[in-house]
């Protein structure tokens, strides 16, 4: 049996896709929590700790893929590190 034949190797490989998308998403409603308290005035700190979440789910998304660099362009929505 090939590789690619193994159910057990297609469902991790499908698994995998599925957790990498939620990750994904589970990044980008932390941004939008953070871009919401940063417009409304929210606590420095609180938004500082969103900012690491979502580079942590962002990450954690690609690993296996390569390497991963941290970000180190501004957010050109509010000047903040991304």
């Amino acid at each position: 049996m090939s590789a690619c034949s193994d159910p057990s190797l297609l469902q991790a490989n499908q698994a995998s896709l599925v957790v990498r998308d939620w990750l994904e998403t589970q990044s980008r409603v932390t941004d939008y929590w953070r871009d919401l308290l940063l417009s409304s005035g929210g606590d420095e700190a609180l938004i500082a700790a969103l900012d690491a979440h979502a580079m942590f789910l962002r990450a954690a998304a690609h690993i296996g893929e390569g390497e991963i660099k941290p970000s180190t362009s501004l957010s050109p929505r509010s000047g903040r590190s991304a």
